[in-house]
């Protein structure tokens, strides 16, 4: 038998430390407590009721795919590289090195694309998640 936690006399601030300490399986009242103070400082601040939102955490898929594609991009260059420096591959006058680096070259502009795109992909969730783009309007 567990005692939960009266988290309505914490202050918001310590919730939110708290819930990267709570285990996720028993963090439920913690959540529905922060949910319940968010949804009335909004309603404070004269702005509508946020939907029923389900405990998810942001996951920056932009950021992933950039990170993703800088792999693809520069990790068989980097992999050579670490290979020939404790002398595991022979690499003949440089040709794995030459090929690996010219593969990172001409890949490593659509890393960079991949990042810039992930990031407004973001910026643009973020915005959205936070309602900002509303707030710019009513000014």
């Amino acid at each position: 038998m567990t005692i939960e936690a009266d988290y309505s006399t914490y202050p918001l601030h310590e919730l939110f430390k708290a819930r990267y300490w709570v285990d996720p399986s028993r963090g439920a009242p913690l959540e529905a407590e922060i949910q319940k103070r968010c949804a009335r400082i909004l309603e404070r601040a004269g702005r509508r009721k946020p939907p029923a939102v389900e405990p998810k955490r942001f996951r920056p898929y932009g950021l992933i795919l950039g990170a993703a594609a800088l792999v693809i991009s520069v990790g068989p260059f980097a992999a050579a590289r670490f290979l020939d420096a404790i002398h595991l591959i022979a690499d003949a006058s440089g040709d794995v090195l030459g090929l690996c680096g010219v593969w990172a070259l001409l890949t490593l502009p659509l890393a960079v694309m991949a990042f810039l795109i992930g990031g407004m992909i973001d910026a643009e969730r973020v915005t959205r998640w936070f309602n900002l783009a509303g707030r710019r309007e009513r000014s």
